[in-house]
Parts: C-alpha cells; structure tokens; sequence
C-alpha cells in the first residue's frame, strides 16, 4: 500500500447509512489520509439489518465469510488509524488480527446510537484506544467514552444572507424515515394547516406491509403518504432552507441528538423537536429551538401550533456552528479526545 505522506493512512468502517458513509471517507482524504473503507455490515438490505440487530447469530456465517473475504484483502495492509461506528457486525478476532498487524496503530470506535440499543458492540469496546459516543448520557455513565454529537455536512452550510432572508414556501416541514410514534405525531401538527410538507420513507415494501397489516405499528399510515425511495440530500436540503420550521423525533429510548438536528440549525431553519437534551447543547436556543414532547394531547398542540406560528425564521445558523460540520468531526477522530467539541467522561462501564 502506498501511503499517505502528510497524514498516513486510514480504514474506515462503517455501516451504509443514507451516503453519509460515504462522505466521511471523503472528508478523512481531504484531511490528508489515505482512506480504505468497507461496510461495517455483511449486507445492507433491509431484511439483514433488522436481522443483525435483533438476530445476529442467525446470520453468524454470512459475517464471518465477510470478514474472513475483508481479512484476506487487508492482512498485508498498514494503517494508522482504524475507525469503526456502531460495531454490530465486526468480530472479535479480526479487531485483535487487526491490532498484531498495526500495533502502532489508533483504534477508534464511535457509538452512533444509544448503547442500550446496540448491544452487539459491547464485546469489543476494549479493543479500541478511544471511545466516542453522539449521546451525552452514554459518555457520562460509560467508562472511557467521550462525547462528540453528530456533524452536519456541505449540503446543509448556510447560504449567503439574500438567501436566507427571503420568503419560505413551507411553515413546518418533516423529512425521514417511518418509524415509532413520528406518523402519528406529525399529522397531528399538520392537522388542518396549509404551508407543510411532509415525506416519510420507509425501506422496503414488505417492511411496510408487516407493520401496517400484520404488527399494527403503522396501521394509520398511508400508502399515499409513504415513499420507497431516499430524497436526495441535496433536496433535503432545499426543503429545509425552504422551510420555516423542521420537526425532528429520535427513536424513543434515545438521547442522542439526530444528525437532523445539525442539519436543520445550520440551514438557517427552526428545530422542532421531541428531545429534550437539546436544552443542555451551548447551541440552545429557544428562538432557534423548540422543544415538544411526544404526548401532544389537545390542549398541548393547540399551544405547540400557537408557539409555532409566532416564529420568526432566522438568518443564517448559530453563531460558530461550524464545530459541528463534518470537517470538525472527522478533525476530532483523527486527533482524539482532546480536540474541540469533544467531551471527556469517566465513571464505570467494564
């Protein structure tokens, strides 16, 4: 392998998510490492994942043929840095086969999403040198693991302020994928609105199915409301700057802040959301962020809409939001915890 003269050398391993995997392979290039990336899983069809979170040893040789396939092509390789997010599928042997190989090289691993429902990743959590976490409740009752949120990437910067100050076509807006408690709770908000905009997607048609015939969970959904395909981050992206207002509801259980949450703030658009951790971030704003629990009976949405419709739209994101862009992001990885927008915690995990 050639190395990277400035920087050195990096794999990247992290599970397809909407692109964004993609992305920061390109960001740790453009950082001056040369980066070699796989997919944290053995496959990315809906069906797998959902196997591989709830079953995983009922795919055990698919992941360890994977991994064995992985192993062959990198055993001769050096790197200094290896970064693995959410560690579902990844083994055991071939983290510690890895290591003999690189034993100079830094292990870093980062918990993009709760820990409690992500267990599959607690097995190898001592074979990284850093631990980083997006929830700043797993970082403070975790051992070793440091908090650094989620980013935002180039998609979402702010335009100029011509831009940002014209009007928007839509009052309230939501952008995501279809599961929990979100249908219900976004048509409740929109309920009898005009100016809103709404796009739920959903992964498979056979996903859909199960859980609106046979589980129930998405009964009240609509064939009509939901969508097979991903929109664009670059359309996300028009929408949002588009809009006055954009709601966001993490999956329930999870505090950690969504990478919508950045997203939505440094497009220069309100945050509406369910999570009530967003008060303690420094970027709190109430003009800029409002908080909404997720049992809107209807004394409580008639004053959620009221709060709503009194908002004044700001110009721009937060004063020095760019810590939370992906080039900081990726900056923090590769040079540790002590780097800003990283906060280090220590009481017991192991």
């Amino acid at each position: 392998m050639t190395r990277n003269a400035s920087r050195g050398s990096a794999l990247v391993i992290i599970p397809a998510f909407f692109g964004y995997e993609k992305d920061i392979v390109a960001e740790f290039k453009r950082q001056g490492y040369e980066a070699t990336f796989f997919d944290e899983r053995p496959s990315d069809s809906a069906l797998a994942r959902a196997v591989l979170r709830f079953r995983k040893g009922f795919i055990a040789r698919l992941i360890q043929k994977y991994y064995l396939e992985k192993w062959s092509e990198l055993q001769n390789s050096q790197f200094d840095i290896v970064f693995v997010v959410k560690a579902e599928a990844i083994p055991r042997w071939f983290l510690e086969n890895l290591r003999r190989v690189n034993p100079g090289a830094r292990f870093v691993f980062y918990a993009w999403d709760a820990l409690r429902n992500e267990k599959n990743c607690l097995g190898v959590l001592d074979c990284f040198d850093e631990l980083f976490s997006f929830d700043s409740e797993d970082a403070t009752t975790h051992e070793n693991f440091t908090y650094l949120p989620l980013f935002y990437t180039k998609e979402f910067e702010a335009l100029d302020a011509d831009q940002t100050s014209r009007p928007r076509r839509y009052q309230l807006s939501f952008v995501g994928t279809l599961h929990t408690d979100r249908y219900g709770f976004v048509k409740r908000l929109f309920a009898g609105r005009s100016g809103t905009f709404s796009f739920f997607h959903v992964q498979a048609r056979w996903y859909f199915v199960v859980a609106k015939y046979l589980t129930r969970e998405h009964s009240a959904a609509t064939w009509s409301d939901v969508s097979f395909h991903k929109l664009s981050r670059v359309r996300v992206a028009e929408i949002f700057r588009d809009s006055v207002a954009v709601i966001d509801i993490p999956r329930r259980g999870q505090t950690g802040l969504t990478i919508r949450t950045f997203e939505v703030l440094a497009s220069g658009s309100v945050l509406v959301t369910t999570n009530p951790a967003v008060a303690r971030e420094p970027f709190f704003d109430p003009c800029r962020i409002v908080f909404l629990p997720t049992d809107l009976d209807e004394k409580r949405t008639k004053v959620a809409l009221a709060q709503l419709d009194a908002i004044t739209p700001p110009a721009g994101p937060p004063d020095s939001f760019d810590r939370y862009s992906l080039e900081s992001w990726v900056r923090t990885i590769v040079g540790g915890a002590g780097e800003s927008g990283a906060t280090r915690s220590s009481p017991p995990f192991f």
